[in-house]
């Protein structure tokens, strides 16, 4: 018998995850519903329908499994009275506001919802966690289930960079749009390896070429300083001809790089053909080439970096799932 925390008996279990809230970047949704199944509101709140994933996830803040709800809080604490918590000896309960006046205060709203729940609290070392979260037009409870571990942070430290290395948060969120069936990862175009780092914290295995010498040297390094064992070649990604579950890739692009619409296209049509999924950064928005080349479809999502520069993230996949 489930004996954690819940509002009365025979409701099915439902979850929630808080994102991040960062204005413009799409991928923050796209990641969510990715790991989750769900799509974050305004407030960055997703019901979620699962929680398995999000400790590998960049954007996700908590996962959490849902107690109870009311529109305001007096609402929220009959239910919890009518139908108390069981099981929440030594709990700790927080507050998130999200959106919403900022009354009652802070310690006035944990003591109310803290009074209705039959349990002693432990601040100091809980043996749950409970949040509070307050949205404009509602308010709920939630038991802290998952929470990110944020492994990708020690890849930030990485002995080997360019200007134009991916950020390790960016590029852990890439790796997670892969649906979970994904076991091989190819990067074409892995430069220092930022891509592959991600890809085998996460147990994948990771393929990455690379035409200069002086980045796969640097890829090679920055592995071996982590303790992973992906595989790096100097190589042409038009040609390559080992296949992978998925492409990851942050093409060539920025004016100290000789790039042309036909290097991308080959570079695509040759990935089209490796693997039946594809996540492709670009500095603008390439779906049409990828429709060309043979995804059958397409989606992208923009992520600023700073006020005048734009990232595209691309989500190809050739064939339905």
């Amino acid at each position: 018998m489930d004996r954690r925390p819940g509002v009365g008996s025979g409701e099915p279990r439902r979850y929630r995850v808080l994102c991040s809230r960062e204005a413009g970047n799409e991928l923050v949704a796209a990641e969510c519903r990715a790991l989750t199944g769900g799509l974050p509101d305004p407030d960055g709140v997703a019901t979620a329908q699962t929680l398995d994933r999000v400790p590998q996830a960049a954007y996700i803040k908590f996962g959490l499994r849902l107690l109870a709800e009311g529109k305001t809080l007096n609402a929220l604490v009959a239910k919890l009275a009518a139908c108390p918590l069981e099981g929440a000896e030594g709990f700790r309960l927080d507050l998130v506001r999200l959106s919403g006046e900022p009354s009652p205060s802070r310690s006035e709203a944990i003591r109310t919802v803290a009074s209705v729940i039959p349990a002693r609290p432990n601040l100091s070392v809980p043996s749950l966690r409970l949040l509070l979260v307050q949205q404009r037009l509602r308010w709920w409870l939630g038991r802290l289930e998952a929470l990110p571990d944020r492994s990708y942070r020690r890849h930030d430290r990485k002995p080997f960079r360019t200007s134009s290395s991916l950020p390790s948060r960016l590029a852990r969120a890439l790796v997670n749009l892969l649906p979970p069936q994904a076991r091989t990862l190819l990067d074409p175009c892995c430069g220092t390896g930022s891509i592959l780092l991600e890809a085998a914290a996460l147990g994948l295995e990771a393929v990455g070429l690379d035409w200069n010498p002086k980045m796969v040297r640097m890829s090679q390094k920055n592995l071996s300083h982590f303790g992973y064992t992906a595989t790096v070649h100097q190589a042409d990604a038009r040609t390559w001809s080992s296949p992978a579950d998925a492409v990851v890739t942050d093409l060539p692009y920025g004016r100290n790089l000789q790039t042309t619409q036909e290097l991308i296209a080959a570079i695509l049509s040759n990935c089209a053909r490796l693997a039946p999924f594809g996540v492709f950064v670009f500095s603008e928005e390439i779906g049409r080439l990828l429709l060309r080349v043979g995804y059958r479809r397409v989606e992208v999502y923009r992520v600023p970096k700073g006020r005048s520069f734009v990232r595209y993230v691309h989500v190809g996949v050739r064939s339905p799932n």
